[in-house]
């Protein structure tokens, strides 16, 4: 005994040096008294002790008591008996071992007992309702025994908690062999089979001899689901001997027995079917995940990974949890055979989810994003190229090759942003490098990703500046492409755009002239050209903009029809992209543009023709998209 005394480890010791698991209390407390005399008695728990021991242990006791360790019997408010679990455990125990070593001895009951199990170790459980749902739960048992109650007027059957899973389907296999061991019992029943099985009699020979000779391998087959047919002969089986003892008058503790043993075993072979369909519709479910994977669009989040459904349009997720669907894409990422990347791979955008795809489709994808990216940017540079040698500029992408491989990459985000997670992520030339047969089949793509490198996005694009230049040139009127003629009309041209320059600065000379006189800052000047855009602005809101909202809350509600985008990041993004491209269109708009001009007419067809850009016509909702392009140019130009 030490200072902080273990009234647990006194009781243990006690009990077993007296082969005593239900004792007195005061037989109990005069032993450790008499030990505590004979110990150092400076030690103040020795001390109280010998002089009063039950101020030290009855508190303890009840403790015990209380965390279902003991159980108390009192008389008053005394106590008087002690009972450890090991009172009713051990007998329990070596009844059950009896029935193993003799098939003949019946499940045991409470009748095994002297005395009655104290209430708080046992729970009432019902083999309809209950077995199934302890078989599910693999969590430490709240209760050391189980008092199973049967239908049919059966009397229960008691067990250790530990005994419930596998130690109990083994009793109920070995009573079950021993009533088919009985007399004519085995034929009778196989014979009540055949109608059955009539076309398996083979099979239902072989399961009947393995329950008489290799009991315990049929209980392996039941656990395991290795056979269509175990479940089946289980059911089958457990009702005939169920009938059979049903219609006994008087049935023999045997008969209980072996009709305890039916129950028990129907029990355990719905529960592990359905433990087996369980496993079967997982694999299925994993199966079609897979399947959808391999399936355009061929790039899919987390998100649209957990929204799958099978072909009957149920969702996947349910039949594996949310951990077992993570498990089973960590191990597709993660699971590769030496100096090969694994099946799935994860795609990383900037700012955006994860995004998931199978390695076989990386370069079908790439090469679809390149070839839609390849005429998108065509169309974009063309365009804008057009536009400035009709007006007799130019820009350096023009004319050197490192500034047009910059211009591209500066364009791309916008015009394909699903292609820069591809591009960035490595993966395209080691999936090149492991794919043989697309290497033998595209030799244009070892131009592309052979050498464990990416090529440059003007050869991926397949866009040769020259060409690209001489493409626009063609669009050009012809006397673009007369030297003398071309140098006349540039002539003329940046005349005319001095001379505009020249009427621009003084009209700017005049307003800030007038504005310095009027002694207001604030006062707006009908004659500026700004007020009289805002002034236009204002009337094309009044006709365009619904009366139940104001213009930033029409703004709003637009924007969330077009930008449908999950991530914030990615959203407040694409909607600056739109609102810079439409400032940038409206510069070059409003040089030439009268504010009188600016009617809401002029405004639908000048938000329709940005609208129509090759790029922005990958946007969904697209008429959302060119009502909002309308009513930004309202608010770019209302003061």
């Amino acid at each position: 005994m030490n200072s902080d005394i273990d009234v647990m480890h006194l009781l243990k010791s006690f009990a077993t040096r007296n082969n005593l698991y239900s004792f007195e209390y005061r037989v109990f407390s005069a032993a450790v008294q008499r030990q505590a005399k004979n110990s150092d008695q400076t030690n103040h728990i020795y001390r109280e002790l010998s002089n009063t021991p039950d101020t030290v242990l009855v508190p303890k006791l009840f403790l015990l008591a209380r965390e279902k360790l003991i159980s108390l019997m009192l008389t008053g408010s005394e106590i008087h008996t002690i009972q450890l679990p090991e009172a009713f455990m051990l007998p329990l125990r070596a009844e059950y071992q009896r029935m193993e070593e003799n098939p003949d001895v019946p499940f045991p009951d409470d009748q095994i007992f002297k005395m009655t199990i104290p209430p708080e170790w046992v729970q009432i459980i019902s083999i309809d309702t209950d077995l199934d749902s302890l078989l599910l739960d693999n969590r430490e048992r709240p209760v050391l025994f189980y008092r199973l109650y049967f239908p049919d007027g059966l009397k229960p059957v008691l067990l250790p908690s530990a005994s419930i899973g596998d130690k109990l389907l083994e009793y109920a296999v070995l009573k079950i062999r021993n009533y088919l061991r009985k007399g004519s019992n085995k034929d009778y029943i196989q014979q009540r089979l055949m109608s059955a099985f009539s076309s398996k009699e083979t099979l239902l020979r072989d399961a009947m001899t393995a329950v008489l000779i290799k009991p315990f391998d049929s209980i392996r087959e039941m656990q395991d689901g290795r056979s269509d047919f175990t479940y089946p002969f289980w059911a089958y089986l457990v009702s005939s001997i169920k009938k059979d003892l049903a219609g006994k008058g008087e049935p023999t503790p045997d008969d209980i027995a072996s009709w305890q043993a039916a129950y028990l075993m129907d029990v355990y072979n719905n529960h592990y079917k359905g433990k087996s369909q369980r496993i079967h519709e997982k694999e299925t479910a994993f199966h079609t995940l897979e399947m959808l994977l391999r399936k355009a669009p061929y790039v899919f989040s987390m998100q649209d990974i957990t929204d799958f459904r099978d072909s009957q349009s149920r969702p996947l997720l349910g039949k594996y949890n949310k951990e077992e669907l993570e498990d089973w894409l960590h191990e597709q990422t993660v699971k590769a055979e030496p100096n090969h990347l694994p099946p799935l791979l994860v795609l990383q955008s900037a700012g955006g989810p994860q995004l998931f795809i199978m390695k076989e489709n990386l370069l079908p994808y790439v090469l679809r994003l390149l070839n839609e990216t390849r005429g998108l940017m065509r169309a974009s540079l063309i365009k804008e190229w057009r536009d400035l040698l009709y007006n007799f500029d130019s820009v350096e992408a023009m004319y050197e090759d490192a500034a047009f491989i910059k211009e591209l990459n500066r364009r791309l985000p916008t015009l394909m942003p699903a292609l820069l997670p591809v591009l960035d992520s490595g993966y395209v030339p080691l999936v090149f490098g492991e794919l043989e047969d697309e290497r033998s089949h595209q030799p244009d793509l070892e131009l592309f990703f052979g050498n464990n490198r990416v090529a440059s996005i003007n050869v991926l694009l397949g866009l040769e500046r020259k060409q690209l230049l001489t493409d626009v040139r063609i669009l050009l009127p012809v006397w673009y492409t007369i030297p003398i003629l071309s140098w006349f009309f540039r002539l003329f041209a940046s005349a005319g755009r001095k001379r505009q320059d020249k009427k621009t600065e003084k009209r700017k000379q005049k307003s800030r002239a007038v504005s310095s006189g009027s002694g207001s800052e604030d006062k707006p000047q009908g004659g500026s050209r700004a007020m009289e855009f805002s002034m236009a602005a204002r009337a094309a809101e009044k006709k365009l903009l619904p009366s139940e909202y104001n213009l930033d809350q029409y703004l709003q509600h637009l924007t969330s029809r077009w930008n449908t985008l999950l991530d914030p990041s990615a959203k407040a993004n694409l909607s600056e992209d739109i609102n810079a491209l439409v400032r940038d269109y409206m510069r070059g708009i409003l040089r030439n543009m009268r504010a009188s001009a600016f009617t809401p007419e002029r405004i639908s067809t000048l938000a329709s023709n940005l609208a129509d850009r090759p790029n922005l016509l990958q946007i969904r909702n697209h008429a959302a998209l060119e009502e909002y392009i309308k009513m930004y140019m309202i608010k770019m130009l209302k003061r």
